[in-house]
């Protein structure tokens, strides 16, 4: 009630705007202008305080990247700053492609969960029903969704891989799993018994959706998300295509999956409005998807199946992700309680992201009061 009650307090809620419209529609003239210039303003001053918010950022150093930041589904603010790699790289532009790092992780879920809907895989399905030499028990695919699988992290826990990783110029998933079952490195906990963020589960979860497809992952999410909502500049990284990172390839860049995605904002936006629709998967899945998980001592934890799940100084609820590789920290904010989107490619530099994004929300936030005056 409190998060409902603030939106229709300030205006910025598509309920709050529709009675807007019908008075303009229905007033009369001096009260009419009266609205538009309302409206006006709200649109100037958020504008030109975002300006000065990135500028200043930008300025000090604290941001290189392409932010885009949309409002009740209309782009209010899209601009880039500086340079797609410090020191001699090339200037950001609006359409740089940027490697989305663990934000590749909330489409990976939508494929899967894609899958669920067509009745292909279960939530509580045993992993090893796809994956028969993985030599765990108890994994189910919701414990891949969601981190409760306890499987060793190797990218988070690179003393324990690296030994095995050496000797390989590029990995790929399946060399993953076969580096899983011949060593069978030991579980970190019983599936299901805790919540702890882990690479490998979204990286075997491409080759759940290769087996149960007969495709490649690569062209399942072509075919299947990319291309259907109109994603253009958007693909999954290969070395025949020569994606640059941020920094230099190495050899863990070709497991897909819980990274390896490139996009731009604006194919990003585009993927955001997908998800307030039933294009890709239903409202009703996708609500399921942005609940928090719960674990078997029933406690709960803020992910949810692709989705990390926070709320703002306002008590609003954020479904989001953020990434961290080669150098990239993208990350996709959704408020969704007013319907508003915050996306960033940029640099993992000296940025504070949640700072930029509670300052950019209380920008939006009080543009209607600062406006009502007029």
């Amino acid at each position: 009630m409190k998060v409902l009650f603030y939106c229709l307090l300030v205006g910025i809620t598509h309920v709050a705007i529709q009675p807007l419209r019908a008075l303009l529609k229905n007033a009369d003239e001096p009260f009419k202008n009266q609205l538009t210039i309302q409206a006006q303003c709200k649109k100037d001053y958020q504008v030109s305080m975002l300006h000065l918010l990135m500028d200043s950022l930008s300025r000090l150093g604290r941001y290189n990247g392409v932010l885009l930041v949309a409002d009740e589904g209309r782009v209010v603010f899209k601009k880039a700053y500086g340079y797609s790699k410090l020191g001699d790289g090339k200037p950001f532009t609006v359409d740089t492609e940027m490697q989305l790092a663990s934000v590749s992780k909330p489409f990976t879920a939508v494929a899967v969960l894609m899958l669920i809907e067509q009745g292909a895989l279960h939530f509580d399905d045993d992993v090893r029903l796809y994956l028969p030499e993985l030599p765990y028990r108890g994994i189910t695919i919701r414990h891949l969704l969601n981190h409760t699988s306890g499987l060793p992290d190797y990218l988070n826990r690179p003393r324990v891989f690296e030994k095995y990783f050496r000797k390989k110029e590029y990995l790929t998933n399946q060399d993953l799993l076969q580096i899983l079952a011949k060593y069978r490195i030991p579980l970190e906990f019983q599936p299901g018994k805790k919540h702890h963020y882990c690479n490998t589960g979204y990286a075997l979860l491409p080759l759940i959706v290769e087996r149960v497809t007969a495709r490649s992952f690569t062209d399942f999410m072509q075919e299947n998300i990319f291309d259907k909502i109109g994603m253009k500049s958007t693909y999954l990284y290969s070395p025949m295509r020569h994606a640059k990172m941020l920094r230099e390839n190495e050899s863990r860049d070709g497991i897909l999956g819980d990274k390896g995605i490139f996009s731009t904002v604006d194919d990003m936006f585009k993927w955001d409005r997908a998800l307030y629709t039933d294009v890709l998967i239903s409202q009703k899945t996708l609500q399921a998807a942005f609940e928090r998980g719960i674990t078997l001592g029933e406690q709960k934890f803020n992910y949810g199946y692709g989705w990390r799940i926070a709320e703002t100084d306002f008590g609003e609820k954020i479904i989001y992700h953020k990434g961290f590789w080669q150098g990239a920290n993208p990350m996709l904010i959704r408020i969704v309680d007013c319907n508003r989107t915050i996306i960033s490619l940029h640099h993992a530099n000296k940025v504070n992201s949640w700072y930029m994004v509670h300052a950019i929300n209380r920008i939006l936030n009080n543009s209607e009061a600062r406006c009502a005056n007029y």
